[in-house]
């Protein structure tokens, strides 16, 4: 699980931010992940230390999982971009991915999958993207 979460991690960092992926699902649940990393944390503490003032060293056990459940929350959208970054591509995603592959092998760039993968995956279109919006001009891609 924890290197599940060390990919969406990573694919988090990898992912465009252009408007031409804005309909795709990362592109909402990044945000909203690197939003609950930030705050999240800081409410739960929040959480704690107001339930603790008013309900007291009785409900110690609950207070703690409430705030725990609080404070893991960004841990579920790292979880669900590890899972989603090595899922294959829907076939109209695979021709865009092979159209960009296709234009930057022409423009001098050495695009390649991973010799274990049988098609492409998410992560293999984030980073065409990345050097697709880097290498060509706006009407390519």
């Amino acid at each position: 699980m924890w290197n599940t979460v060390q990919r969406g991690r990573r694919y988090m960092k990898l992912w465009p931010k252009h408007p031409i992926v804005g309909n795709l699902p990362e592109s909402q649940v990044i945000p909203f992940s690197k939003l609950g990393a930030r705050w999240l944390p800081l409410a739960a503490g929040v959480n704690a230390f107001v339930q603790w003032q008013y309900l007291g060293i009785e409900y110690a056990p609950q207070i703690i999982a409430c705030s725990l459940f609080i404070f893991l929350l960004p841990l579920q959208g790292y979880y669900w971009l590890g899972k989603r970054a090595y899922r294959p591509l829907p076939i109209p995603l695979v021709r865009w991915y092979q159209e960009l592959k296709t234009k930057l092998n022409q423009q001098g760039e050495d695009i390649r999958l991973p010799s274990h993968r049988p098609g492409p995956c998410y992560i293999d279109l984030a980073r065409v993207l990345q050097q697709a919006l880097k290498k060509l001009p706006p009407q390519d891609y």
